[in-house]
């Protein structure tokens, strides 16, 4: 048994230290998955997406994580939210929802474009990775995993708790039902 599951196991057991502890060294991977996960989002911030995603895990605590794999894995679902929730914000706000204007100039109004391009494309992976969560399960977490966290073939396998060959199976239908699925969307 690893050092970070005995150290979950005794937070299990109200250990607040081990808590904390557990964190402190898996925030480097969690820093590793962030930065994977906003690769080429526009102005998501890694360390904020990293700390939103401690919040979030913190508040739930570690009575549901059982090992290192197992806390990535979750914060992959976390780090997904998070972003979806970063998307609509941003949305939001392109319509009017903050009702401040500004001046832009054109390199300002190109990153704006740029960024909204992708927020309207993360909810509309959102929604098909919900129709596709309805069919199958496993298949949106794989999703998560590679997509939103940015894990390898090998971490997803680990994280998800299976063997190599079935998590590169998983991924491979993941990525013909969610083009299939994001096409519907997008129609």
């Amino acid at each position: 048994m690893g050092e970070i599951t005995v150290l979950l196991g005794q937070a299990r057991g109200g250990d607040a230290a081990a808590w904390d502890r557990v964190v402190h060294l898996l925030y480097a991977d969690l820093k590793r998955l962030a930065r994977r996960a906003c690769w080429g989002s526009g102005g998501q911030d890694v360390t904020a997406l990293v700390h939103d995603c401690y919040l979030r895990l913190d508040r739930s605590g570690a009575d549901a994580i059982h090992s290192g794999a197992h806390f990535l894995s979750i914060a992959s679902m976390a780090m997904r939210q998070l972003m979806i929730n970063h998307a609509r914000d941003h949305i939001a706000h392109k319509r009017g929802g903050a009702q401040s204007h500004t001046t832009l100039g054109k390199a300002d109004l190109d990153a704006s474009r740029a960024a909204y391009s992708e927020a309207e494309e993360l909810l509309i992976i959102d929604a098909a990775l919900k129709r596709l969560g309805h069919t199958d399960a496993r298949l949106v977490r794989v999703v998560e995993c590679r997509l939103f966290a940015g894990l390898s073939d090998e971490e997803t396998a680990t994280a998800l708790g299976l063997p190599l060959r079935t998590a590169q199976r998983l991924w491979r239908q993941a990525r013909e039902r969610l083009r299939e699925l994001v096409d519907d969307e997008a129609a």
